[in-house]
């Protein structure tokens, strides 16, 4: 959660991989495991409509 809640809007569209709880949701949402879900985070970056994106493109 974001300390300014004032930003809160733009702190959901990001997903924190240094925050369990974020990777366990992500991972949950997508049926893979925590440590997948982490390195593709890291990998393409928090923005959530970029993990979407290549999470459905992904099939």
């Amino acid at each position: 959660m974001a300390d300014d809640k004032s930003k809160t809007k733009q702190d959901r569209k990001l997903v924190s991989s240094e925050e369990p709880y974020e990777v366990a949701a992500f991972a949950r949402k997508y049926g893979i495991p925590p440590s997948e879900a982490q390195t593709i985070i890291k990998r393409y970056g928090p923005s959530r409509k970029k993990l979407d994106s290549y999470m459905a493109a992904r099939g």
